[in-house]
């Protein structure tokens, strides 16, 4: 089985109403080919990457969060990449505002780990601050995002704190 079907199979998985549009949008925009800005950068790379985060999240969740918010969270934080945006500092706010567009509703927590899924030093007078500060699945799809990078790279990574 292809990193594509896993991934096609997992969102499905989660039953959220909208998800076959977002689906469409990853087959369509180049989810499952294109590489990543400054890691996995290779063709394949975004969706190999998506797939590592999901994989390093369920295997960290000392918390119980829900799977499919994990899912939904690892598998599309850099969801804006695949219509050809790098990963620039704010591009989670443009994943976020994205997949609503498609009609995928987020809960709060999911927006948040979304939005805020690179950091929140550059985010210290947002408004959702204190909220995203305190978002225990934020918190892990931002770990596991980092640990899928430097994982690739090599780099050496904190353990994950709860």
């Amino acid at each position: 089985m292809t990193v594509k079907d896993k991934i096609i199979g997992t969102l499905r998985a989660t039953g959220r109403e909208n998800i076959e549009q977002v689906i469409d949008y990853m087959e369509n925009n180049g989810f499952f080919t294109k590489s990543c800005h400054r890691h996995h950068h290779y063709r394949g790379g975004l969706a190999d990457h998506a797939w590592q985060t999901y994989q390093i999240a369920l295997q960290n969740n000392p918390n119980g969060i829900d799977e499919q918010s994990i899912a939904i969270c690892a598998l599309l934080h850099d969801f804006c990449n695949c219509g050809g945006m790098t990963d620039q500092v704010g591009h989670g706010r443009r994943s976020a505002g994205m997949l609503k567009e498609l009609g995928l509703h987020l809960s709060h927590d999911e927006f948040l780990a979304v939005r805020f899924h690179m950091s929140l030093h550059t985010h210290i007078s947002h408004p959702l601050y204190n909220d995203a500060r305190h978002c225990a699945l934020r918190t892990l799809i931002l770990t596991s995002d980092t640990r899928s990078a430097q994982k690739r790279t090599g780099a050496e990574f904190p353990a994950i704190d709860h």
